[in-house]
């Protein structure tokens, strides 16, 4: 386990504040109501060519989208096979749905803004053309590859030079009391990979209320939470004041968690106690485009990754192997994960490969130490770092412990489903675009 900043900086600019923010996104919002206004897609006709399954629809902008009808049939949106209050279907698609399907009668009505399809039982099913839109196929020729990317719209990567001082903060209280600030916060998580809280009360317990206001926390062997300090007889060398270098948490579980939060109760006066934070989406599209090789092997052999000890459930085991980098099946970045102390011993592939491996594995380990990819920020005691653990490493500097001064962190995490729910619902709340 090791400290993250998470926190998400807009376009990797520099800290700005939240009236600067709030202008931002009211810019962003005008502009998408503007263009859904002058782009709105009503249906201009519809035609089923001879023999095909297919209905061509072709949109007021002379565009045409083809659908397959027995896709139409299984997504019938009237109250008989789709039922209102859950959002969820109700048809038996495995028992009822008729592969072969086609329908009596399809008509265009209310000026192209729904069609509706009669099928050979009768039944009657009607379609928006903001649905059809919205669900429509893509066609194989929009589907080239261009070239290998992240795989969620709205992320920026940096290194220090672009984010260094610049980690995208808010006020603690203002994300507690303010929906939209909520949104600015998780939003930063989800485009950076890294925000600060402020004037957080340095007592413990006080991100339970703010994982409230976003869903709840991830429980894990460590507990529902987890003290950050120094421990006799430690079970993880975040729980000592040794150097740790800069990794992500849990790489030995299948379902790492997605966001961690770290309180800063009390900090030392002393130098070190510092945390450094290094961006794994950046690294690894600098090792895909400097050495090619070096990417391929980290993004398609398993490392494995273990950890045992005692802790608040009683004794743990876990394990796991897994890509270093992770890619879609477009090879668009998905997660990034590296953990040194954590990483096991046997690798399973011939001692040839072993040795490329390891070639792979000290070029992605030094690109990670370089300092000029990582930032650097000491928590002052009320603030909370917040960042991604399925991209941003965090590490720290070794520190000094005495009687007069001490270091004590609370930590939780979050998942990125109840991130991202959250976030969709807030983008809806307030009328912005949010695609994921």
């Amino acid at each position: 386990m090791i400290f993250r900043l998470a926190r998400n900086i807009s376009r990797c600019r520099p800290m700005v504040t939240k009236g600067l923010n709030r202008a931002y996104f009211s810019v962003l919002k005008a502009n998408y109501d503007n263009a859904s206004r002058s782009k709105k897609l009503n249906v201009q006709n519809v035609q089923q060519a001879g023999g095909s399954r297919m209905l061509n629809v072709t949109w007021n902008n002379d565009t045409v989208s083809r659908f397959p009808f027995v896709f139409l049939r299984d997504n019938c949106q009237c109250s008989e096979c789709f039922h209102e209050s859950s959002l969820q279907r109700t048809y038996d698609t495995f028992n009822k749905l008729d592969m072969y399907i086609q329908p009596q009668r399809v008509e265009v009505l209310q000026n192209g803004e729904q069609i509706s399809i009669t099928w050979p039982d009768k039944h009657v099913s009607l379609f928006s053309s903001q649905w059809l839109h919205s669900s429509q196929a893509t066609e194989q020729a929009n589907t080239t590859k261009e070239r290998s990317s992240l795989q969620r719209e709205g992320v920026r990567v940096w290194n220090g030079n672009k984010l260094q001082g610049k980690i995208p903060s808010y006020s603690f209280q203002d994300v507690i009391e303010d929906d939209f600030t909520l949104y600015e916060w998780l939003h930063s998580l989800h485009s950076v990979g890294i925000a600060l809280l402020k004037n957080t009360p340095r007592q413990p317990g006080e991100c339970n209320q703010l994982c409230a206001r976003v869903g709840y926390t991830k429980t894990t062997n460590f507990g529902y939470c987890f003290e950050v300090h120094t421990k006799l007889n430690a079970n993880n060398l975040a729980y000592t004041s040794l150097f740790l270098p800069p990794h992500t948490d849990m790489p030995y579980h299948d379902y790492v968690p997605g966001v961690q939060l770290l309180h800063c109760i009390e900090q030392v006066l002393s130098e070190g106690g510092g945390n450094q934070f290094v961006d794994g989406f950046y690294v690894a599209e600098e090792l895909r485009e400097k050495d090619p090789e070096a990417f391929k092997l980290l993004s398609t052999t398993r490392i494995p990754f273990t950890a045992k000890g005692i802790d608040i459930f009683g004794e743990f085991h876990t394990k796991f192997a897994r890509h270093i980098i992770e890619l879609d099946e477009n090879e668009n970045i998905v997660r990034f994960s590296c953990n040194n102390p954590t990483r096991d011993s046997g690798l399973h592939v011939s001692p040839e490969k072993t040795i490329q491996l390891y070639e792979a594995y000290l070029t992605i380990g030094k690109m990670i130490a370089d300092p000029a990819n990582q930032i650097e920020h000491k928590m002052l005691p009320g603030e909370v770092v917040t960042f991604n653990n399925s991209r941003v490493l965090h590490g720290r500097s070794s520190f000094i412990v005495n009687k007069q001064t001490k270091r004590y962190l609370q930590g939780f995490y979050l998942d990125w489903d109840v991130i991202y729910s959250r976030l969709r619902v807030l983008a809806k709340q307030f009328n912005i675009p949010f695609r994921i």
